[in-house]
Parts: structure tokens; C-alpha cells; sequence
């Protein structure tokens, strides 16, 4: 079949009830991030449009809309932008949290919208870690945790000028990882079982790798490369 993305921007008949996008680029990493408020209350809120785009140094990016409004029925955004994107641009900093799927349910509930005022970590019952570098805290049961400086911020572009979402970029300057999860100096990803994004209201966890070397030269192999 043929999904008509435009159609659907139009109001027509797309050829499917539901926008398949987010079930076909899956699985997305989870950016679960923490930020201060100028009130000093510290704010945590999943991202599903969160990536790594750089490294040596780190560069992550997590991408946000505005704040969502019900009105009549129908779903809506406010002028209003999220608060961990405006906590991160306005205070420069922010922390990234890896999401276990043992803390799912934890990750869930920090997705509410609550009022600014009123911090997600108390509404799902996390403890926090101080950070090394940056003042936002980590959750303390998270397998890992980036520690980020804001560097840039970008409003996405669509066909006809600017898109609702804005991309905030973090130069990564602290990690912390659980020992655990360290074998012969080497971070073991799949033992972490990372909870990842699908479509709709679709999670899935990390729980398999497998190693397929380059054809022509594997820079860690060949110790060319320490990343």
C-alpha cells in the first residue's frame, strides 16, 4: 500500500487510521532528560526524538514540540515550550539518563504533564545523584547517565518555513556508567536491556548483539580507534 504523508497533512485520507512514521524509524533510543528550573526544581521527561550526531567530542540532541493543550476533543499545542527545552537553553545545561527496562514504569510516569512547579522525579518516587560537571542530577538507578553542555539549538525546518519542534544539542563532558555493566574496559550495551521506542504505544528492550567487523578494516580491532 501507499501511505500519503501530504494527504494526511491536508486533512484527506492518508490510506491508514494511524501515522506509521514512528513504527517504521524504531527503535529509537529514549533520551530521559534532566534539567533545573530558574525555581530550582528539577524536571525529568523522556524524549523518543533523541540521538547521538557527533563524537570526539560527544555531541547528543534531543528534539522537542510545545507544550500540548485537549480543546473540543482534539489534541492541540500551546504557544508554551516543554520544560526541559526551556530549562536546558536557559540554564545551559542538561543530563541524559539511559532507560533500563526495569525503570519503564518510572520513565512512564515522568511523561505526565505536570505543572512546572512540580517535579516528576517526587511524582514517580526516583532517587537522584549528584552530578559530576553540571548541575542537573542523574537518577541513580539509571545503567548510565551523559552529562551534557548545551551548545546549540536548532528549529527544525519543514516545506514552507519552521517546523513546532526545536532540536537542543549537548556536547557530552561526564558519563557515568554502573561497573557492572564494564567487561575488559568495554561498556556491555545489551546486558544494560535499553528500553527503546516504536510506534504508537510500542516499547521494545536491547537484549541481543552480535559483532560484524568492517570489510576493509576494523579501527577498534586494529587499535586504531579508542571510541
Amino acid at each position: 500500500m501507499f501511505y500519503d504523508s501530504e494527504a494526511r497533512l491536508s486533512g484527506d485520507s492518508p490510506g491508514l487510521p494511524f501515522n506509521p512514521f514512528k513504527a517504521l524509524v524504531a527503535p529509537r533510543p529514549i533520551g530521559w532528560i534532566t534539567t533545573i528550573a530558574p525555581d530550582r526544581t528539577v524536571n525529568l521527561a523522556p524524549y523518543s526524538y533523541f540521538q547521538a550526531v557527533a563524537d570526539n567530542p560527544d555531541i547528543v540532541m534531543f528534539s522537542a514540540t510545545p507544550n500540548l493543550k485537549v480543546e473540543d476533543g482534539q489534541v492541540g499545542f500551546t504557544e508554551a515550550r516543554k520544560h526541559s527545552e526551556q530549562n536546558a537553553i536557559a540554564s545551559g545545561e542538561f543530563v541524559c539518563n539511559i532507560v533500563s527496562h526495569d525503570l519503564g514504569e518510572e520513565m512512564n510516569l515522568t511523561s505526565a504533564h505536570l505543572p512546572a512547579d512540580v517535579s516528576e522525579v517526587g511524582h514517580a518516587g526516583l532517587e537522584m545523584l549528584p552530578s559530576e560537571r553540571v548541575e542537573p542530577p542523574r537518577v541513580a538507578r539509571a545503567p548510565a547517565a551523559l552529562e551534557c553542555v548545551v551548545v546549540d539549538t536548532h528549529v527544525v525546518q519543514r516545506r514552507g518555513g519552521d517546523h513546532i519542534y526545536r532540536m537542543v544539542f549537548g556536547e557530552v563532558v561526564g558519563i557515568h556508567i554502573q561497573d557492572r555493566y564494564i567487561t575488559d574496559g568495554l561498556v556491555q550495551t545489551s546486558a544494560m536491556k535499553i528500553l527503546t521506542r516504536m510506534g504508537y504505544d510500542e516499547y521494545a528492550v536491547l537484549e541481543e548483539s552480535f559483532n560484524m567487523s568492517r570489510p576493509d578494516f576494523d579501527p577498534i580491532l586494529d587499535g586504531m580507534l579508542k571510541s
